[in-house]
């Protein structure tokens, strides 16, 4: 019998009614829980994912071979990494201490200078060969703590998870046993997809070894472990293989290509991305080592940084570098670190973490940029050590030239001694000119010519070339010290200006920081620090002496003391020289300078204040410098809190070390040596009194009547010097390259006062001047 209508419409308005329920309830718990979830206070950050390669480059990027990796160009932001560790080249096994460590480390070297094979923990879940991780970090100069990532993470309850045996290193603690979860990785990309998608749902840090490149000829080998057992180990792909198997016939000597080996890379990097793809993790690429030859890394991030931006579309940077798409190996560690909030133990690393930097506007261009640097970078390293030698020659035989020219007696005014002086002087004005003109070569991209080695040293011809004729053909010429002054005066205002917008001539250039070294990235170096003070210091001598002959002491005095000023603020400032030995040296020197031109003498007690007051600027600079916050600070404040931390001992030990090591290069024992011999043998003269640094007798005698600030500046110039030596861990590097400025810039004017004056007396014009400055009354 058929339902009548008036019972079923109540029926399927309770139905409705019930449905209706159903859905609201349903939207209401699905709006509930994402509310109530970020509404929770124990949420934290988004889980990090670091995927770890060693020997890879962006010139191994292209469209076809290394989707995965070009894509991620598009996608994140990207850079290069200054991979170097302890050695200049870095081993695989080197890159991943760095991550463990925080800081610079290194695996014991083997006799045959090959790299460890990377293998995964011993069935006790000890990292093999931790024993030799830890000896070599006790035996080396920065403080290395195998571990000490592991043990952080340990100790915060953090949940974490590794694939691959440079995971192991990295994550393991000070003991060597590895924290977290540990795995080989699978050998599939669907397999890695899975594995990284599963392990940042449940772990906040999450570390993949994806693998190693080395370049043919550069294969890693397998080294014994005095603590693993005798079984054999599981490789990347999981399956048990002997470490050392047994290779005859033709493989015995094939080893793969490196297009092959980036191709297999790129495959375990995108499946790794797309298994993060869904998580919001942030995600860093990073190459930590070589592929047997030093040169610039690839680094690329994707998600939030610890700044709060987001890695997208930009160049990376670090406050350890502050240089547009360059970060450094020991960055790694405070990133992840502040990435899951731990940022408190990340305060005390020597790196900075790894943040996003507006850079060119395409991907094509950004690209292009970092290949550009990797190049110059690479490049700067084959010529420089071919600069270094050719000055030193050259250098070598103006000593010798000049030794004999300006000692030889007789009238300047006729052949063969004018002529032997005309070239004397323009070749020492050159020679003076050459090291600024070295740094003036990144105003050209020479690097980017087909044949790049040519167009550096015609660059460097053309700058020496241009200097020096300004140097000759200006009114300053008829001044005895201004042509010198005048080179000396171009190389203090490109150092300064330098210094003050970036440093870009500094770095990479023959006589300044190399990226690939990874000494300093910016500020002043040291061997631009020797030049700015031998170029300031005549500089000042140059305009000064000028001014007492026309009775402008007042005015004189204080030119010494404001150009002494300017230099120390611009050379010690963080963030512009940035440079703790320096301003030291600079305070001495231009105090001694400024005393002698007020007409006072120098003492032990202005000596002693003298010390005081350097000892208070440099103080302050490195105080004031570690108050700001961390990601700010530059290595003033950094090496201020690693004293603060005890790490003194560390850093001394490692300046002495490099010292010494430095000591016994020829190149700088020639130009020390050879240029202090010629300034003593020509400038000073015969043998001086007790007492006295010059002597009176000799050819040169009347040049010092003529200069009468000759000898003041001579011995401001060797006390700065001196003092760098002492207080920069380049040591001798410091005197030799001021040398290099300083004395040929005193031949020059040795041979212009020859020139000018044919029987070896003082000219009428030059004669108004007292030989000595005369001492102000006192009191």
């Amino acid at each position: 019998m058929p339902t009548p209508d008036h019972v079923r419409a109540p029926r399927r308005r309770l139905l409705r009614t019930l449905v209706l329920l159903v859905v609201s309830g349903v939207a209401a718990l699905t709006l509930a829980v994402p509310a109530q979830a970020a509404s929770d206070p124990g949420d934290g950050p988004p889980p990090v994912l670091l995927v770890g390669v060693t020997g890879l480059r962006w010139d191994d990027v292209t469209t076809l071979t290394t989707p995965a990796l070009w894509n991620l160009s598009r996608e994140g932001a990207i850079g290069l990494v200054a991979a170097r560790s302890v050695a200049t080249r870095s081993c695989p096994v080197d890159g991943w201490l760095v991550v463990s460590t925080g800081t610079r480390a290194a695996d014991a070297p083997a006799a045959d200078r090959t790299c460890r094979t990377l293998r995964g923990p011993s069935t006790d879940g000890v990292v093999p060969g931790w024993a030799d991780f830890v000896d070599a970090a006790g035996s080396g100069s920065y403080g290395a703590e195998p571990g000490m990532l592991g043990d952080v993470l340990a100790r915060a309850g953090t949940p974490v998870t590794g694939f691959g045996p440079g995971a192991a290193i990295a994550l393991a603690d000070s003991t060597g046993h590895v924290v977290g979860t540990h795995t080989s990785l699978p050998a599939t990309e669907s397999g890695i997809t899975k594995a990284v998608r599963d392990s940042l749902a449940t772990s906040t840090l999450v570390v993949l070894d994806a693998g190693t490149i080395r370049d043919p000829g550069y294969a890693t080998t397998t080294r014994a472990d005095p603590t693993a057992t005798d079984a054999p180990q599981p490789g990347l792909d999981g399956t048990i293989t002997d470490p050392q198997p047994e290779v005859t016939g033709p493989d015995a000597i094939t080893e793969p290509t490196r297009g092959s080996q980036v191709q297999a890379m790129d495959e375990r990097i995108g499946a790794a991305l797309v298994g993060a793809r869904r998580s919001g993790a942030t995600v860093l690429v990073v190459s930590l080592a070589d592929s047997g030859r030093a040169t610039l890394q690839l680094a690329a991030a994707t998600g939030l940084a610890p700044n709060g931006t987001e890695y997208s579309e930009d160049l990376l940077t670090s406050g350890s570098t502050r240089q547009k798409g360059l970060v450094q190996s020991v960055d790694v560690t405070p990133t992840l670190l502040d990435g899951i909030g731990l940022d408190d133990a990340a305060a005390s690393l020597t790196g900075a973490e790894i943040l996003p930097t507006a850079g060119p506007a395409t991907a094509i261009g950004r690209l292009a940029y970092l290949v550009d640097t990797q190049r110059h970078s690479s490049l700067i390293a084959r010529v420089s050590a071919s600069y270094s030698t050719r000055l030193v020659l050259v250098q070598a035989v103006l000593f010798l030239a000049a030794a004999i020219i300006l000692t030889r007696k007789g009238r300047s005014d006729a052949r063969p001694l004018r002529p032997a002086l005309r070239i004397l002087w323009v070749a020492s004005l050159a020679l003076a000119a050459a090291p600024v003109a070295s740094f003036l070569t990144n105003v050209v991209p020479w690097w980017r010519a087909d044949r790049p080695v040519n167009a550096f040293w015609w660059t460097l011809v053309g700058w020496i070339a241009l200097i020096t004729a300004a140097a000759l053909v200006g009114p300053w010429r008829k001044n005895l010290l201004g042509p010198a002054g005048l080179v000396s005066g171009v190389t203090v205002a490109v150092l300064v200006v330098d210094a003050c917008t970036g440093s870009t001539l500094v770095i990479d250039s023959p006589m300044g920081a190399h990226r690939i070294l990874a000494a300093r990235f910016y500020g002043m170096s040291n061997q631009a620090f020797a030049l700015l003070t031998a170029a300031g210091l005549l500089l000042a001598v140059a305009v000064a002496d000028p001014l007492l002959r026309r009775g402008r002491r007042g005015l004189a005095t204080w030119f010494v003391a404001l150009l002494g000023l300017l230099l120390v603020v611009v050379d010690g400032t963080p963030g512009l020289g940035s440079d703790f030995g320096g301003p030291p040296a600079l305070i001495l020197a231009f105090a001694m300078l400024t005393i002698v031109v007020s007409g006072r003498k120098v003492n032990w007690k202005a000596l002693l204040l003298i010390a005081v007051v350097g000892a208070v600027v440099v103080g302050g600079f490195a105080v004031l410098d570690w108050l700001r916050p961390p990601e700010d600070r530059t290595h003033l404040g950094r090496f201020f809190a690693t004293v603060l931390d005890g790490g003194l001992a560390d850093v001394v030990g490692r300046k002495i070390a490099v010292n010494l090591r430095v000591l016994t290069s020829w190149r700088y024992l020639v130009l020390a040596i050879g240029g202090v011999a010629l300034t003593w043998l020509v400038i000073a003269g015969g043998r001086p009194r007790r007492g006295a640094l010059m002597g009176t007798g000799g050819s040169m005698a009347g040049l010092r009547q003529a200069v009468p600030l000759l000898r003041p500046a001579v011995a401001s110039i060797a006390a700065a010097l001196g003092l760098g030596f002492l207080m920069n861990d380049s040591g001798i590097v410091v005197p030799a390259t001021g040398i290099a400025l300083a004395v040929p810039c005193l031949v020059a004017a040795a041979a212009q006062w020859r020139l000018g004056a044919p029987e070896g007396t003082v000219p009428d014009e030059l004669a108004q001047a007292p030989a000595e400055p005369t001492p102000a009354p006192t009191r």
